[in-house]
């Protein structure tokens, strides 16, 4: 059996959720990002890492994904991004996949499997600059002609202002199956990574 680590950075606590959920149901350890040493990942053979995935496409804490590869390339290494696209409609499938290209790099993304959860947003509970970076977002998607909107814009648009909460401990379940086939199987690390986003 293969031994896991959940470690996530989290804004407004989604992503610390479905950390936490994920650590139950693997019988796993889970630390906040800002907890724990690189050094202190290299006893686990799985590292999964759970992260904001903010409009506009910028992951939180990539830069720890893209710098510190060569310390944990030898590991089942999974990415967990959660934002408020839906992960089922196929162009926010293609949309997540391009900003992880763009956040990530090749070696990144030749050693990683990725999941997309649906997250939650409470106008009421964010900083300053969320909220003004969300008004410039909405007033940019608002001027578009409806037709051109993608998914991702038009869900930012009909969740303005709104609390919208998406969070769904069954999501993980894909997640926690496939962690679970790497120890059973004794998959070693990269097995599958060349999916992006998993379907």
């Amino acid at each position: 059996m293969t031994r896991a680590v959940v470690v996530y950075r989290s804004e407004y606590g989604a992503t610390q959720q479905y950390a936490q959920w994920l650590a139950v149901d693997l019988w796993c350890d889970v630390f906040d990002r800002r907890s724990i040493r690189l050094e202190d990942m290299q006893e686990y053979d799985t590292i999964i890492y759970g992260a904001p995935l903010r409009a506009g496409g910028k992951v939180l804490g990539c830069k720890f994904l893209r710098k510190e590869i060569e310390m944990l390339g030898d590991k089942n290494l999974i990415l967990f991004t959660c934002g408020i696209s839906d992960p089922e409609v196929g162009k926010n499938r293609r949309l997540i996949q391009d900003w992880l290209i763009k956040n990530l790099t090749d070696e990144v993304l030749a050693h990683i499997k990725v999941f997309h959860l649906r997250g939650a947003i409470d106008y009421k509970q964010l900083s300053g600059v969320h909220t003004i970076a969300m008004a410039m977002r909405k007033r940019t998607i608002a001027r578009l002609d409806p037709a051109e909107r993608t998914p991702e814009e038009q869900t930012i648009l009909d969740t303005y202002r709104k609390t919208t909460n998406f969070v769904d401990r069954d999501a993980i379940r894909p997640m926690v199956k496939y962690v679970l086939q790497l120890s059973i199987r004794g998959i070693g690390p990269n097995a599958g990574a060349s999916h992006l986003v998993d379907d």
